[in-house]
């Protein structure tokens, strides 16, 4: 199967500790950013480097040194770090400080068991609530979709993906469930998407036909057939996912567990 050259290029370089790291940069902080903002903005920079593989999993995040690197006092950095254990992008391990948490595969199928539990039984919902305006302006995210995959573009792919579940799911009029939604595709899904999907043709394509199968089921107002596209392809995913945890390539990302 073709497979993307970045992630075989990742694969093969050694953790880095954040001090040989030159993605971590500097933030850029105006006098006017008071340390809320200094924490989001840290939290955000940091989180998009590990989601993205900038950051390998194990790789040992020093407050000291990422303060440094990122011009800003230990404090925010704290902060952030403990955002993004939250996250379950972060582990801290006693007497060692925190590391980048490795991927495993008992929180890949977890990851898959979460989002299908929390998506499908709200997906009569949605085609009750959803507008026509509403489907057109998720309907133009598909379309950027397409041309992110096209242009294999994945970071986009990922940004459009959260935007495209955001709109979905809003129309429920369960803030909550929006929350957990995002919060369950978001970070961590979006780690495990960036080694096992958009790193491989077959399955990001195959990612892209659920992506297109659910949106058209829900304009069809058929709930049923919305499920049944996100569990057969999805199921599909996830063996494909499992039967390359081994690979040369994707390997080196994951951890015991």
């Amino acid at each position: 199967m073709a497979t993307r050259g970045a992630i075989s290029d990742l694969a093969s370089e050694p953790i880095r500790s954040t001090r040989q790291n030159p993605v971590v940069s500097s933030v850029p902080l105006g006098p006017v950013l008071d340390l809320r903002t200094i924490k989001r903005v840290v939290y955000e920079a940091l989180r998009d480097q590990i989601v993205w593989l900038e950051m390998r999993p194990g790789e040992r995040l020093v407050e000291s040194e990422l303060g440094t690197r990122m011009g800003v006092s230990k404090t925010p950095i704290r902060e952030a770090l403990a955002l993004l254990e939250a996250d379950g992008l972060v582990e801290a391990i006693p007497y060692r400080g925190a590391i980048v948490r490795w991927l495993t595969v008992a929180e890949m199928e977890e990851q898959a068991f979460l989002v299908d539990a929390l998506e499908i039984p709200a997906f009569p919902l949605v085609v009750e609530h959803i507008s026509n305006a509403e489907l057109k302006a998720i309907g133009r995210l598909i379309e950027h979709l397409k041309r992110a995959r096209r242009a294999e573009d994945y970071t986009r792919f990922g940004q459009f993906t959260l935007e495209m579940h955001t709109r979905l799911f809003s129309v429920t009029g369960m803030p909550r469930l929006r929350r957990l939604i995002s919060t369950v595709v978001g970070p961590v899904g979006l780690r495990y998407d960036r080694v096992l999907v958009y790193a491989f043709d077959d399955a990001w394509d195959l990612y892209m036909q659920l992506t297109t199968g659910r949106f058209e089921a829900i304009r069809d107002r058929d709930p049923d057939a919305a499920a049944e596209v996100v569990r057969r392809l999805r199921g599909q995913l996830a063996v494909l996912g499992l039967s390359r945890v081994d690979d040369p390539q994707v390997a080196p990302f994951f951890g015991a567990g």
